[in-house]
């Protein structure tokens, strides 16, 4: 079973949710008010393609077998949002043999509440007759149906009659996704639609290290006002450099160097399709449609065509190669953590978009497929003699026992 769900696609890019493949273990607080930590396992949901948002899902699991839903600390977005979801809005997640369900409810405004600003959404009954109606939500019942994800009586459920028979979301225990994908459906993206009514969101950064990704809040137009520097770097394509030219199946490995750079330092985003006036010195957008028309007329690649088909001159292709490209030489494990794909429209839409790569800040070193540890500073990437590059990741992660290992490679 697939570890990503696909939510909604746009001409600009796609929202996805992923679960985490690692399980962290430790005390957490139950779901109960006043309750003592106890042990218990985490799993992750991240959420993929919100502008200006970065946010992730925990289902946490206890010993004893109870177990909740809840948003990650490690968030980083709205302000509002983070109000109506601080130590608020877990929900409970119940099992009845081979089920899990939930009670079919989500935040919604108190009766009579007019402060906006405070923590004014509490869980409440869902009408399931008008349901993507009440989630604002278009087809939202349908994407949790095509998912796994039932919504009966909860009577229809369990063999022993409840003292309420409410309706509930209930899904096969193996459906590993459901949990995340129900949370996001029914609590996070409402309270995400709610939030778009304040024109400046403040934005907050929860739990972050001292690094955060700061440029994933800026627009295409003030990443190119700001010009190239440590958080910022500017590509015109990812097939042609000044040093070398690759076939369309392979990213040239400036790219992969910037990626890996942006990885070690303060993460940032790489646009590819910006090009640099010699005279004034500023950026401007070109777009990929060079990189398309290289696609369509260079040389074919058996193996490539052998095992993904046919190469197009189309975005969804160019975003394959790329992705491919960074989960094979820098690691999957960061690709699906730390970087975000999606296409600018400069006014083309995807016939000749900018492509655009937010990189956060890794959590331990990462390399190239070299074993190279390229690091981001000031307008450039590059490589430290040995003994400084030491200091730098004793420095930089300064909690990490083994910051020699990269999780990525094999024999890491």
């Amino acid at each position: 079973m697939t570890n990503t769900v696909l939510v909604r696609e746009f001409p600009s890019g796609s929202i996805s949710l992923n679960k985490d493949d690692l399980v962290s273990e430790g005390q957490f607080q139950p779901l109960g008010r006043g309750e003592d930590e106890k042990q218990g396992l985490c799993h992750q949901f991240f959420i993929n393609g919100l502008p200006r948002l970065k946010a992730s899902i925990n289902k946490i699991v206890f010993d004893d077998g109870e177990s909740y839903l809840s948003l990650n600390r490690n968030f980083a977005g709205s302000e509002w949002i983070w109000d109506q979801f601080n130590k608020r809005l877990n929900l409970g997640i119940y099992t009845n043999n081979q089920y899990e369900f939930v009670n079919l409810k989500m935040p919604k405004l108190k009766k009579g509440s007019t402060q906006a600003r405070s923590t004014s959404y509490t869980w409440q009954n869902i009408d399931q007759e008008n349901f993507d109606k009440e989630l604002g939500i278009p087809n939202a019942r349908s994407l949790l149906e095509n998912n796994g994800i039932k919504i009966i009586k909860k009577s229809d459920l369990l063999t022993q009659p409840p003292s309420r028979d409410n309706y509930v979301a209930y899904w096969n225990v193996d459906n590993e996704l459901a949990p995340g994908l129900v949370y996001f459906i029914l609590a996070f993206l409402p309270i995400a639609i709610s939030s778009s009514a304040y024109s400046k969101p403040e934005i907050v950064v929860v739990d972050e290290p001292v690094l955060a990704r700061e440029t994933m809040f800026y627009t295409l137009d003030e990443l190119l006002s700001a010009g190239e520097k440590d958080t910022i770097e500017c590509k015109s394509s990812m097939y042609f450099s000044a040093k070398t030219k690759t076939p369309p199946t392979v990213v040239n490995h400036e790219i992969i160097k910037a990626i890996v750079g942006m990885l070690n330092a303060k993460g940032g985003t790489l646009l590819i399709g910006v090009s640099e006036d010699k005279d004034s010195k500023d950026y401007f957008k070109k777009g990929i449609q060079s990189d398309f028309e290289w696609m369509k007329y260079a040389d074919e690649d058996t193996k490539w065509v052998k095992r993904m088909g046919p190469l197009t001159p189309t975005w969804e292709d160019y975003q394959k190669v790329l992705r491919k490209e960074i989960m094979d030489r820098i690691g999957r494990t960061y690709f699906n953590s730390c970087i975000v794909i999606n296409f600018e429209d400069i006014g083309y839409g995807k016939e000749n978009p900018v492509a655009r790569i937010d990189i956060e800040p890794a959590p331990q070193p990462a390399s190239d497929r070299n074993g190279n540890r390229h690091i981001r500073f000031a307008n450039g990437t590059q490589l430290l003699p040995k003994e400084q590059e030491e200091e730098y990741f004793k420095n930089r992660f300064p909690d990490l026992e083994d910051y020699e290992r990269d999780v990525n490679k094999l024999d890491g």
